[in-house]
């Protein structure tokens, strides 16, 4: 009975995506800045965004938000890879890319994005998405024979 008068309780689903690329043995991976703070203060962070009711699935969204906040074109992913979910609501991908420089322009959501080592998002980043990147690069290193 107190069940049914309790309202439901939606989690909301969020995906997102580090573009990386690996040059000379070392990982770049691309990340951005948002334009307003509020979501997501001053520091750089991962592109991400909520699972949408017509996303078919969480990589598609992931997809479309880094296309959307970083400019990410589709024909210059390589590999996209689940790495897991975190902060118990996000899809994390990482997609490998052919070309740096193949990038369009974000939308007004984003005031700049950056190629980052991950030692320089260890310094600049999110303080919330640390444990998530540190995630991704074990992945990367594992993908790409680095270890």
């Amino acid at each position: 009975m107190l069940e049914q008068l309790q309202p439901e309780r939606k989690l909301v689903y969020r995906a997102g995506t580090i573009p990386y690329i690996v040059e000379h043995g070392q990982i770049y991976m691309m990340f951005m800045k948002p334009s307003d703070q509020e979501f997501g203060g001053d520091r750089y962070q991962l592109a991400k965004g909520k699972v949408e009711d017509e996303d078919p699935d969480h990589k598609f969204a992931a997809i479309r938000e880094a296309k959307e906040e970083l400019g990410l074109f589709v024909g210059n992913v390589v590999l996209i890879e689940e790495v897991g979910v975190f902060m118990g609501r996000t899809t994390v991908f990482i997609a490998k890319v052919k070309n740096r420089d193949m990038f369009g322009e974000p939308s007004f959501e984003t005031e700049s994005v950056k190629w980052m080592t991950p030692e320089e998002f260890h310094v600049d980043g999110r303080d919330l998405h640390k444990p998530v990147v540190a995630s991704c690069v074990r992945r990367i290193k594992k993908l790409e024979g680095l270890d």
